[in-house]
């Protein structure tokens, strides 16, 4: 058994008492790295430290902005080069659609913090690893480029339950309790068409060069991950170097019929008008309205332009 490093973050626990659970759980394990990050710089010196440690795995206990700055320093920075580390995304707040993609079960992170210990005692981390490319996001208000896994824009971001919810437990009931859920999603998002589109809501949107279009939609999603809300399974096939592209355009139709691929599970077999699934390397879209990337908000700088592209694939820990 290695050693395993925790990577946190105090600052996206306050107001709780769940930083001091975390510790709890790391008191009680043996082979465990923790470093505690203060400001943006002490991301470079952790991870040069966990580099020097030979370390078997990182865990990233924090808010999106830690995910984001880390991606960065890896991806950008190079500073884990030579080695292929895997990283373990955590449930924090804004990371819980990342997380669940990556199989927690649980909202709290002292419990993901277990379930992973538990897995590096027992020496199966090989066995759940996987590999995704991370999005590139440039034109982002204040910050430039970020770093993530999962972009979102259009009407359905007014449902902000899907991204600030907690993580829904499994059981007999979870079939029927995300049924309700997408029920609930798609009814808002069908009574939100019965109004006019505003024109400053509208995306232009630009997939691998080829012809923009122009339209008011009730999604746009850009991800790598396999599934996405209510955990629905995206189901298309992807190539190895092509993140997953999903638009439904904000018309009844488009809404009802995506409904019900979300209902049986499963957004594969689009192909229906209005609604759009498919392959690509980059998009260029241009937007005035907020997006989510890892369950955060952001905003676009003042041309509303922002370019997404595919890095490196880098190596994630399931739970």
């Amino acid at each position: 058994m290695g050693i395993i490093a925790i990577l946190s973050s105090p600052s996206s626990f306050a107001g709780s008492d769940e930083m001091n659970k975390i510790r709890a759980v790391i008191s009680r394990g043996s082979g465990i790295f923790h470093y505690e990050v203060e400001k943006h710089n002490d991301i470079a010196e952790a991870l040069t430290r966990f580099r020097q440690a030979g370390v078997e795995a990182i865990a990233i206990l924090g808010d999106r902005a830690l995910t984001s700055a880390t991606f960065d320093y890896i991806i950008e920075k190079d500073i884990l080069a030579g080695t292929s580390i895997p990283l373990a995304i955590l449930p924090v707040g804004d990371n819980n659609i990342v997380a669940e993609n990556f199989g927690a079960t649980r909202s709290e992170p002292h419990l993901a913090l277990e379930t992973l210990l538990r897995h590096h005692q027992n020496g199966d981390f090989s066995d759940r690893v996987t590999e995704y490319p991370v999005i590139k996001l440039e034109g982002v208000r204040g910050v430039g480029c970020l770093y993530g896994l999962f972009f979102c824009a259009g009407a359905i971001l007014k449902q902000k339950n899907l991204f600030g919810g907690k993580i829904a437990p499994r059981g007999l009931f979870a079939p029927v309790r995300r049924g309700l859920n997408i029920f609930t999603l798609i009814k808002n998002g069908y009574r939100g068409t019965l109004g006019k589109n505003r024109l400053e809501n509208a995306i232009r949107i630009n997939r691998n060069q080829r012809g923009a279009i122009v339209g008011h939609f009730f999604m746009v999603v850009i991800t790598t991950l396999d599934r996405i809300f209510q955990g629905v399974a995206i189901g298309q096939q992807k190539h190895y170097d092509k993140a997953h592209f999903i638009s439904v355009e904000n018309t009844p139709r488009a809404i009802i019929e995506t409904g019900k691929l979300m209902l049986r599970g499963n957004y594969d077999g689009i192909d229906h008008a209005g609604n759009i699934i498919a392959e690509i390397r980059h998009a260029r879209l241009i937007l005035q309205t907020p997006f989510i990337l890892d369950g955060s908000f952001y905003e676009t700088e003042g041309s509303g332009e922002i370019f997404i592209t595919l890095t490196e694939r880098l190596k994630f820990i399931r739970l």
